[in-house]
């Protein structure tokens, strides 16, 4: 990116020509502005997980199969 696509429609229709997604102009700017509300803050859950007081932590969430889960063996 650079600062012509740093945010707003512009990096939306930058990501969706890179990502081979059609995007109405209505679309476009609804995910503008999610994207524009949403970004600052993960780039600073980003950064604060990144310092070192934080590079032991592990998720707590644990994906697990349920107990006959995707077996066919009914």
């Amino acid at each position: 990116m650079n600062e012509t696509t740093d945010s707003g429609a512009a990096r939306v229709r930058a990501l969706a020509r890179y990502a081979a997604l059609p995007l109405t102009l209505e679309r476009e700017a609804v995910v503008a502005g999610i994207l524009d509300a949403w970004l600052p803050a993960a780039d600073e859950l980003s950064r604060k997980m990144s310092a070192a007081a934080y590079q032991a932590l592990l998720p707590i969430t644990v994906l697990v199969h349920a107990p006959g889960a995707g077996d066919d063996s009914e």
